[in-house]
């Protein structure tokens, strides 16, 4: 049976999801991951153990050379792990790698690149002592995922204060980028990129979005709603789109966040090359009809085409929010998933009992629900009617 490995770094990228495409199509999963005891592992056909951080790309062919495993395909769907990507990709001559894939990785070459082309005159630097602008936002370069490590800063003495929290934290050797705060409002985009040119499929507009620890927090909401954002998305998607034809991308799928001010200004916040996580591949499938699990799968076969981009569902509105605790320990919520779809307008729950929170630094969402609705007033009503039936929840 042909083997397609599946990277997964903190127990995440979408394994359990990945597998059971992979089984549909006949294909044998070889999960590769750091924790030799991983809750994914029975759920993969195999699973080899590298250590990300202190071992490199020889040592992880070595393993699969010794199990016999020459694999047809990589998925991943973790940032950090693009160059591991990237690198067993070129080694076995499959999908997914090049230099346009390297750029990615990195959200300082990601910026350069934007600024070279024109496309973008945001400030940023990897250089704390040359941060001139503020407020700015303080983000991990490369190893990045759930908004871990992101911080606004609105002066000097609060950039000096956050880079001795990372060092007491013992990350003060992290890559990090500083980048200019954007006003205006957050809204994402997501869809596949083929042939260079990418096509947006949801676009989803943040009106409570958490501006200082860049969490997404509250409603979010498709279509956007205000003027100035609904006119922000075609203009990141033409920014993005000349990104794509530079770096010649090729059957990939972006997460693409951006903002836009009243004032008609426009500018990419970051790019992954993801679906959003969390309740984006509900929204995603509602609106387009497109499973993105799926398709990312055939796209790391190389087999997706835009056949599959048919016209856009009439949906009136979707909805979702995420919540998180802000203190350490145990979540125990009394609420189940069952209690929820009961409820007008949900159409996705998810509900983690006893989730453990161990790091502020990082979005720890134990309860998920995406509804829809005729309107915004009656999305917010709908969310509120859940928030009020989940009732009370506490750390322990």
């Amino acid at each position: 049976m042909k083997s397609v490995l599946i990277l997964s770094k903190w127990n995440a990228g979408a394994v359990a999801l990945a597998a059971d495409q992979l089984r549909a199509r006949g294909l044998r999963s070889v999960l590769i991951s750091e924790i030799p005891d991983t809750r994914h592992r029975d759920i993969c056909d195999a699973h080899v153990v590298v250590d990300w951080d202190s071992e490199d790309l020889p040592t992880l062919v070595s393993r699969l050379d010794q199990r016999g495993i020459v694999p047809i395909a990589v998925v991943n769907l973790i940032e950090p792990l693009l160059p591991w990507q990237g690198g067993l990709a070129a080694h076995y001559g499959l999908p997914g790698g090049g230099a346009g894939l390297d750029v990615l990785a990195s959200k300082t070459l990601v910026r350069e690149r934007m600024r070279a082309l024109g496309l973008s005159a945001i400030g940023f630097c990897g250089d704390p002592a040359g941060v001139d602008f503020f407020p700015a936002v303080v983000k991990p370069s490369r190893e990045s995922t759930a908004s871990r490590l992101v911080r606004r800063v609105d002066g000097p003495a609060d950039l000096l204060a956050y880079r001795r929290h990372l060092a007491d934290r013992g990350f003060g050797d992290t890559e990090m980028i500083f980048e200019e705060y954007l006003p205006g409002i957050e809204f994402s985009v997501d869809g596949p990129v083929v042939g260079g040119r990418f096509h947006p499929v949801l676009a989803v507009e943040k009106p409570d979005h958490d501006d200082v620890r860049h969490h997404d927090a509250g409603l979010r909401i498709h279509p956007p709603q205000q003027a100035h954002v609904r006119a922000g998305v075609p203009v990141l998607t033409e920014m993005i789109n000349a990104l794509c034809a530079d770096l010649r991308l090729d059957q990939l799928w972006l997460h693409v966040e951006g903002r836009a001010d009243e004032n008609g200004r426009t500018e990419l916040v970051e790019i992954n090359p993801r679906f959003g996580g969390g309740m984006y591949p509900t929204a995603i499938q509602e609106v387009s009809g497109i499973d993105p699990v799926e398709a990312v799968v055939s796209m790391s076969l190389g087999e997706f085409t835009l056949e599959r981009l048919g016209p856009l569902r009439d949906r009136t509105i979707i909805g979702w929010v995420d919540v998180e605790p802000e203190e350490l320990g145990r979540v125990e919520i009394s609420a189940t998933e069952d209690d929820l779809y009961e409820l007008p307008g949900v159409i996705k729950a998810v509900v983690v009992d006893r989730y453990q929170v161990s790091d502020l630094e990082q979005e720890n969402y134990f309860l998920r629900f995406a509804l829809t609705a005729d309107s915004v007033d009656q999305l917010r009503a709908r969310a509120a009617n859940v928030l009020s039936a989940v009732g009370e929840w506490r750390v322990v």
